[in-house]
Formats: C-alpha cells, structure tokens, sequence
C-alpha cells in the first residue's frame, strides 16, 4: 500500500502545518475527515468524534485546518 501523502511547511503562526494553496489545503482536509471516519467505524461509535471541517488562511499566507466552526473563530478573535 502507497500513502500519498500532502506537501506542507511548519507555519510561523505557530498553527502547525500549513498548505500554500486552496488546493491541497482541501486534499489535506479530506484526508484528514477519511482518517477520522476509518477510526471511528472500527472503534464502532462517532461519540465525541472531533475532526476537522474546514481551513483558514493565516497571516502569513498558509492555509490550516481547524475543528473549529466559522463563528467559534469569529467570537475568540482569531
């Protein structure tokens, strides 16, 4: 089995990884959801699942995923 895998760079925002473009910013995204939903069909429950539903984009220009809604992020002020 291959892992494709999606470039990424260690962002200065200190958000973790970020993707330069829209692009692979939503392959990450998928994959990241694909991961989370393999894990909790074999663990038998999605209870208290968290996973990521969407990115941003950050003051330096990456795109990051986040667990957090569009208002979530609005009201801290991130």
């Amino acid at each position: 089995m291959t892992f494709k895998t999606v470039s990424f760079r260690v962002c200065e925002c200190g958000a973790g990884r970020g993707f330069s473009d829209t692009r692979l910013a939503g392959r990450a995204l998928g994959r990241a959801q694909a991961k989370r939903n393999r894990r909790a069909d074999k663990h038998g429950s999605r209870r208290g699942l968290e996973r990521e539903n969407r990115f941003f984009e950050c003051q330096y220009g990456l795109f990051h995923l986040t667990r957090q809604s569009r208002r979530e992020r609005t009201v801290v002020g991130l």
